[in-house]
């Protein structure tokens, strides 16, 4: 059939190839090495994985990682993690090129346009095809897109439409365009009846005619170092050079025949992908060896690959009849699924005089080391007879191969097996000096040489229970690991005895399945989440807090297995329904910088809604909380953490590439992303945005809380003014009132001082007057009585002179005259102090009649102030009697003899 009818067959039974030759534009400088034994690392997704949007048609990567694929039901965006789906044009969406990682062009049914990412990384639409008002006369369909000198060239079976520099040129077919290619930044079409041209200047340059020889229905192009190939659906391989068509004769060329190539890929500058209808995947290095033939039986979904595409992160993408795929090529590992139950699930390897020995769940199985590869359908294995059941451990020991079986130890000779020992399950072997200790399910079996023979010698003391693990360290050091219980270490002596037991039990270990380890750091255990190292001089097991430690291929790692080294190039793994190798000689040669980490999708929130933000974005102060969500796309086992401002801090690294920021301040921030892949940071980038300032705290907010505090200011002057006058009117009211009142206190005071003053200047003048009236009272007395003694004295004289010679007697009489007066009682005083203190001289009688009138005569001299040497002057005594007497009288007033009489008379 030719390529129209076979299109119209194939979706809907109908397609075209879509081949996109990324040789030049994302070539690295040294070619990939790709493994060749076993497939290369593979991921299937279905349709409804990618929101079954059907078929797709054609793929292409962005530079930053992030897959397009051109499906059915319009354009779907892949990141690693999640699937996107857009809707552009109507129809049928049949081809993407990727042109930078904003900026997406796509052709489908009836159409074709460009997709542009806004700020908030979201794709939008835009068609560019001028004849949309003319569909009803025109039925383009455009299933390529090409680049080439800075312009997009969209193709149709019709037309070239030219697309740059926002101008369109039509280029019109020389009859109708079966396919188009890109090789080497040159476009080539087939025309449906000329044949093969190529664009030189835009301008159709005819090569050769396909009719002149047989019906070649072309599916790609590629360049070798002959010549232009050219890859046909069914007729094989030929090759275009000096003007000259010739069929290639290679296995190759014979494959593809058969397969039916549809799509096509160059991968580097080494290799060549081809997509078939009927059996999948071939790829083939440059000079026509396959190195893979990959189809349903090897693991894809589908053996119909409708489109291909090579990432610059290795990884090989198949867009197929049913779901889509990728390949890693660039991983070293490569795997060996069991589909038809061949040979079960794979534990342990060993290779012996090249020939690979496979133990598995089933028995041990061998094929030739060259010819475990991927070129063929199968690898035909062939199990060993005698060795059905369950295979735990190939080694090479004393130059001989061992193997520990569930129903026994062995030893692999070239003719077969040959029985050591039939005890039920030996899990490990290790060599110890002259000896072989083996860990079984129930203790550990030692073995020596005898006769040339290896015989049982006796069972090692202290240890029971399952020993899948055995291994020496150092001289005589023996670690054994007992699952679901711990760890034992032990010294053995020279009876290999265990001395020295220590137990580390498996609750000291966090994770599950773990297991020992021995290599250049000493002993190891790991866990599916951590790693411990022993640490000698503390006797204990320290957890590897900066080793962040993923086992590698974790994800498919056969529960309690490990992996074992088959040589200096190969590794093995045992993986569920199969196993894995490494080629230890590959590695990847995609450089730090060729990784991105991109922004995926930010979004401000609150508790009621969210809004997308961009870069430079001022959010709303209502939405201070941000979901950032960052991506290293298309990339496995990739942490990220991230810092805020100025921070020194960086956030603990995690495989979550969502973070959450909330209640974030106002003004200006800059957060810091940063990814790191296999220990090594790879990618870096920073979203600066700023938190607006909330609404009580803009310009505008100031400004009226300015105005609002001159008005409370203003507000508060005048009440105060007017509390101040009320204030001042009641103070003044107030004094007033005090005023008065005092003044009425003040006048019944001046009264009442007034009239005491009067009541004493009253009592003063009556004292007074009294005293004087005693005073006169005496002087008149005295008087009187001097007139008295006077008269007396003077009739005596009279009568002296009357009789002089009674001189003698009347001399006697006046003698007795002046002696009478003299002796009478001079009461003067007392009558005076009598009258002057009447009330005081009562006080005292009252209080203490036993006081005589010397003592009233001493109180009152004692109250007037008068001191002892002046008393006694005026009593005409000693001073020595008035302190006898002062004496005396404080204990009439039942005193104290230190009491001060003045004092105490003075409250009398």
């Amino acid at each position: 059939m030719n390529i129209r009818t076979y299109k119209t067959y194939f979706y809907l039974k109908r397609a075209l190839t879509y081949i996109s030759l990324l040789f030049v534009s994302i070539s690295i400088t040294n070619a990939q090495d790709i493994p060749t034994k076993g497939v290369p690392a593979l991921r299937n997704f279905t349709p409804s994985e990618y929101k079954n949007k059907g078929k797709v048609w054609s793929i292409d990567t962005a530079p930053n990682g992030i897959v397009y694929f051109a499906s059915d039901k319009g354009l779907l965006e892949y990141d690693g993690r999640t699937w996107k789906s857009f809707s552009g044009s109507d129809g049928i969406t049949r081809s993407v090129y990727v042109a930078s990682d904003s900026v997406i062009y796509t052709g489908s049914d009836l159409d074709f346009g460009i997709w542009t990412k806004d700020k908030y990384q979201s794709l939008e639409y835009r068609s560019l095809y001028p004849f949309k008002e003319d569909l009803n006369t025109l039925n383009e369909e455009f299933w390529d897109i090409h680049s080439v000198n800075e312009s997009i060239l969209f193709i149709s079976s019709d037309n070239i439409y030219v697309y740059k520099d926002n101008n369109l040129t039509k280029i019109p077919a020389p009859n109708q365009i079966v396919n188009s290619f890109k090789v080497d930044n040159e476009i080539y079409f087939i025309d449906e009846k000329e044949g093969l041209y190529k664009l030189n200047n835009l301008s159709p340059e005819h090569l050769f005619h396909l009719n002149e020889k047989i019906n070649l229905e072309i599916a790609g192009l590629y360049n070798d170092e002959k010549g232009l190939v050219i890859v046909t659906n069914q007729n094989g391989l030929y090759r275009f050079a000096s003007n000259t068509l010739t069929q290639v004769q290679s296995p190759l060329s014979e494959n593809l025949k058969v397969a039916n190539v549809f799509s096509l890929e160059q991968i580097d500058s080494s290799y060549i992908a081809f997509g078939t209808i009927l059996d999948g995947l071939f790829i083939a290095d440059m000079s026509g060896n396959i190195v893979h033939h990959i189809n349903k039986n090897k693991g894809i979904q589908n053996n119909t690959i409708l489109s291909l595409n090579y990432s610059e992160s290795g990884r090989l993408w198949l867009g197929m009849d049913y779901g889509v795929s990728f390949l890693d090529l660039n991983s070293a590992f490569t795997f060996f699924y069991d589909f038809s139950g061949e040979f079960g699930t794979g534990y342990t390897a060993v290779i012996k005089k090249n020939t690979f020995y496979l133990g598995s769940n089933q028995g041990l199985y061998k094929i030739k080391w060259e010819d475990l590869n991927n070129r063929s359908d199968f690898n035909e294995f062939g199990l060993v007879p005698g060795t059905e059941g369950q295979v735990w451990t190939l080694k090479t020991l004393f130059d001989q191969t061992w193997m520990g079986h569930d129903r026994g130890l062995f030893v692999i000779s070239d003719d077969g097996i040959k029985s050591i020992s039939n005890k039920t399950g030996y899990w490990d072997v290790q060599p110890y000096k002259e000896f072989l200790l083996a860990g079984t399910y129930n203790g550990i079996s030692i073995f020596n040489k005898s006769d040339g023979d290896w015989q049982f010698m006796k069972q090692m003391d202290l240890f029971i229970g399952s020993c899948n693990q055995v291994i020496i360290e150092g001289e005589n050091t023996l670690w054994v690991n007992i699952p679901n219980y711990g760890i034992i270490k032990a010294v053995l002596n020279e009876d290999l005895y265990p001395e020295e037991r220590k137990t580390f039990f498996s609750e000291e270990f966090k994770g599950e399945d773990y297991f020992l380890v021995q290599n250049e750091n000493g002993i190891q255990v790991q866990t599916g989440t951590q790693s411990y190292s022993y640490d000698s001089d503390e006797d204990k097991f320290i957890e590897d807090s900066s080793t962040e430690f993923k086992p590698e291929s974790e994800s498919i790692l056969l529960r309690n297995a490990q992996s074992v080294q088959l040589n200096d190039n190969f590794e093995f793994y045992p993986v569920y329904n199969g196993f894995a190798l490494k080629d230890l000689r590959i590695g990847s040669k995609k450089s730090k910088s060729s990784y991105k980490l991109v922004f995926r999708s930010i979004k401000a929130f609150n508790n009621e809604d969210h809004i997308s933000v961009h870069n430079g974005s001022e959010i709303p102060y209502t939405h201070n909380n941000l979901i950032i969500e960052s991506i290293v796309p298309n990339q496995e086992l990739v942490l990220y953490q991230f810092k805020l401002d100025g921070s020194d801090i960086w956030s603990e690294w995690t495989p979550d590439n969502e973070f959450e920021l909330v209640d974030l301040s106002h003004g200006s921030h800059e957060l810091n992303v940063r990814a790191k892949l296999n220990g090594v940071i790879i990618s870096s980038k920073k979203f600066i945005f700023s938190v607006a300032t909330p609404w009580y705290l803009t310009i505008y907010a100031l400004l009226l809380y300015l105005v609002a505090l001159f008005f409370l200011i203003y507000a508060f002057y005048k009440w105060r003014q007017s509390s101040l006058k009320k204030l001042k009117k009641d103070l003044l009211i107030k004094q007033q009132a005090n005023l008065r009142e005092q003044a009425e206190r003040y006048n019944r005071r001046l009264k009442r001082v007034e009239d005491e003053n009067l009541r004493l200047e009253f009592d003063q003048v009556k004292a007074q007057l009294k005293n004087k009236t005693i005073e006169l009272a005496t002087k008149a007395k005295e008087n009187e009585e001097i007139n008295k003694v006077l008269q007396e004295l003077k009739v005596k004289f009279e009568k002296l002179e009357q009789n002089p010679n009674s001189l003698k007697s009347r001399m006697k009489e006046i003698q007795n005259i002046i002696e009478s007066h003299l002796s009478i009682e001079d009461n003067t005083f007392e009558i005076q102090m009598d009258e002057l203190h009447q009330q005081f001289f009562e006080n005292l009688r009252n209080g203490y009649p036993e006081l005589t009138n010397y003592d009233l005569r001493l109180c009152a001299y004692i109250k007037l102030g008068f001191n002892s040497k002046e008393i006694a002057n005026m009593l005409n005594i000693m001073p020595s009697s008035i302190y006898i007497s002062r004496s005396r009288l404080r204990k009439k007033l039942n005193l104290s003899s230190d009491a001060d009489l003045n004092s105490f008379l003075n409250t009398i």
